[in-house]
Parts: C-alpha cells; sequence; structure tokens
C-alpha cells in the first residue's frame, strides 16, 4: 500500500469538511432529494442547509504537517516513495480506524440547527444530520477495510 495515498485522502476528507459548510436540499417533482454544494436547478424545493463541520485539531494538523514532511524526505533520499512495512501499515491503520471512530461519535453529537420543530410540539433530526453520522460511519467502514487488507 502506497503510504502517501493514507495522507491524501485525510488532506481530501479535511478539505471537503471545511469547504461543506453549507449544502442544499432539493426536492425534484417526483419527490426525489438531492443534496448538494448548490441548488439544483428546476427542482420544485430547495433548502440551504448549514453544515458545522468540524475543523481538525492543531495536534491532528501538526501530526499530518510532520507526516507529509517524513514522507517527502523520505521520497527524495530514495528517489521514491517510502513503502512501510508491514507492522507500520497495521499500526497506521488501526490509528485511522480509532481516528474515524472518533469523528463517528463527534458526528453523532446533536448541534445547534440540527432540529426542525414540529406541528406537534416536538422536533425532528433534519436530514444534513443523517447525512452527516451516514458519512461519519461510511468513513469507519472504510477505515476497517484498509485495517482488513493489513492483515
Amino acid at each position: 500500500m502506497n503510504p502517501v495515498k493514507p495522507l491524501l485522502l485525510a488532506i481530501a476528507v479535511v478539505s471537503f469538511q471545511v469547504s461543506a459548510e453549507t449544502a442544499y436540499r432539493s426536492v425534484d417533482d417526483q419527490g426525489n432529494v438531492t443534496f448538494s454544494d448548490s441548488p439544483v436547478s428546476g427542482a420544485a424545493q430547495k433548502e440551504k442547509i448549514r453544515i458545522d463541520a468540524p475543523a481538525p485539531s492543531t495536534d491532528r494538523v501538526q501530526e499530518t504537517r510532520q507526516r507529509e514532511s517524513e514522507l517527502q524526505k523520505a521520497a527524495s533520499q530514495t528517489g521514491t516513495s517510502p513503502a512501510p512495512n508491514r507492522a507500520e501499515q497495521r499500526k497506521a491503520a488501526q490509528q485511522n480506524v480509532r481516528d474515524a471512530e472518533k469523528r463517528l461519535e463527534e458526528a453523532k453529537q446533536v448541534r445547534e440547527g440540527d432540529r426542525r420543530g414540529t406541528a406537534g410540539g416536538g422536533s425532528r433530526l433534519l436530514p444534513a444530520y443523517h447525512e452527516r453520522v451516514r458519512a461519519a460511519e461510511a468513513n469507519v467502514e472504510h477505515a476497517r477495510e484498509q485495517l482488513q487488507q493489513t492483515r
């Protein structure tokens, strides 16, 4: 497994989380619901949704930068990308699972704006909350699959 791929994946996830602060929920004439980063033209109903994507911790950002620096240094010394041994791959995969599980727990936290009042006086969770949790669950599943591949 190329060690640069997990780094690129982490950067992509962080970039997505930072850029995904506003989303749109659109419903077409047939009742199909679409979530996207821009309103769907021709939709019968459009709703702007605010998503509170947690920023990565400063420790995590520093750790990622340090890891990237080490990879670049090793690549420049050998002229190729470094290939960590099996134990290092497994350890990194285990850490990725723990990180993904932690992000899932954070995603499950109900935040301000995650609920909408109902006519009966109660409230319900909005689709954006469920999408956030599903995305975090998918990340956990992917991290677990990556861990399985190291065995």
